[in-house]
């Protein structure tokens, strides 16, 4: 009795195990067969599908924004360097959308990617993973150098998969700070602001690069070109103002900043300042507040710091001051593609091959 007990105890089990390892086989072949494509106007209904815990209204304006920006059909044609909108794309299978992924190109820099979407059914996280090396693969033969995620410290589950899935490493974090609107003061005197040029651009990539910390230049530098203004600036994703402090005893800027919104109600302050200058953070923001105020009635106000560069300590420090909360930190995600750098002198070449993950690195000496 109790052998026939265990024997009914144990085939149980093994059926049971021998149906998760079927249904694991049958979603593996099934990703392995899925096709990824570019997004399409009628794709709308399943993305929203897969979003419905946003409830109805989040789920329209979020629909209403990725449309916007990513089925210009057009713009998947242009070559890398002339890339200037969102480009998204879908995992589907057997007709079912498993996942979609969002690339959006560097002004002016064409050779550094930012992924600022993806999002996958649940326990489908395979199918974010598929999707991240389609992009890696895709942009990284057009020739893009670096990829950049910025992730909420929060989504553990995607920080693992971006870091032990796909190779990307730990850079450095962002934060946003709400700000509190009776808290801006008023008929503040504004010196010296005024909107960027391009004119301004050389000096402007130099007062950044400063004040990036020594150990995360190689990934966080920018160049002139990212501060351009371009031909198609009325399309570009958002909309996004951009002014500079002049000290004119200097001849020089003192700071830069800009104001930024997806959505034309959320608006982000990112400020650069020169190092050594103390800044009246007071008049920026009440400067900002004012040019918002000229376009819009409703709207919030948000500060970016950043945890790479050294004048964010002083910008903090008034922040805290004013009783600013804290309101998102994201954890920034990079992936280097490094090219083979060419010497004059005679060397010989080694290919190293790391793992499927990793790029193939060339040594020469």
């Amino acid at each position: 009795m109790m052998f026939f007990i265990k024997s009914t105890f144990l085939q149980k089990n093994f059926i049971k195990f021998f149906e998760q390892v079927e249904s694991a086989l049958k979603k593996g072949y099934n990703l392995f067969m899925a096709k990824i494509r570019k997004l399409l106007p009628f794709d709308t209904k399943k993305i929203k599908n897969m979003i419905s815990f946003l409830g109805n209204d989040e789920a329209e304006k979020f629909m209403r924004r990725v449309l916007d920006t990513s089925c210009d059909l057009f713009h998947y044609w242009l070559p890398l360097e002339m890339k200037f909108k969102t480009e998204s794309y879908v995992l589907v299978e057997n007709g079912e959308l498993l996942g979609m992924i969002s690339v959006k190109p560097t002004y002016g820099n064409p050779y550094k990617l930012n992924i600022t979407r993806l999002m996958f059914k649940k326990d489908y996280l395979a199918a974010g993973k598929q999707l991240v090396e389609f992009i890696l693969a895709r942009y990284g033969a057009k020739g893009v150098q670096t990829f950049i995620v910025s992730i909420d410290d929060s989504h553990d589950e995607l920080l693992n998969l971006f870091n032990n899935g796909c190779g990307f490493r730990n850079c450095s974090c962002e934060q946003l700070w709400r700000v509190n609107l009776q808290d801006i003061q008023d008929n503040i005197s504004q010196p010296n602001f005024r909107l960027f040029k391009n004119t301004d651009a050389q000096a402007a990539a130099m007062l950044y690069n400063d004040t990036v910390i020594t150990h995360f230049k190689p990934s966080m530098l920018k160049t002139k070109n990212e501060y351009f203004d371009t031909p198609f600036k009325g399309l570009k994703d958002g909309l996004e103002w951009n002014y500079v402090q002049e000290d004119r005893n200097l001849h020089t800027l003192a700071a830069y900043f800009s104001i930024q919104s997806l959505d034309f109600t959320n608006y982000i302050i990112d400020i650069t300042s020169s190092i050594g200058i103390s800044l009246d953070y007071d008049s920026i923001l009440n400067f900002a507040q004012n040019e918002i105020k000229k376009r819009v009635k409703n709207y919030t106000i948000f500060v970016k710091t950043k945890q790479y560069t050294e004048d964010t300590k002083m910008l903090e420090e008034y922040l805290n001051n004013k009783q600013f909360s804290c309101v998102q930190t994201q954890n920034i995600l990079v992936k280097d593609f490094y090219k083979l750098i060419k010497q004059p002198s005679e060397s010989n070449e080694i290919v190293l091959f790391a793992e499927t993950t990793k790029p193939v690195f060339k040594i020469k000496y």
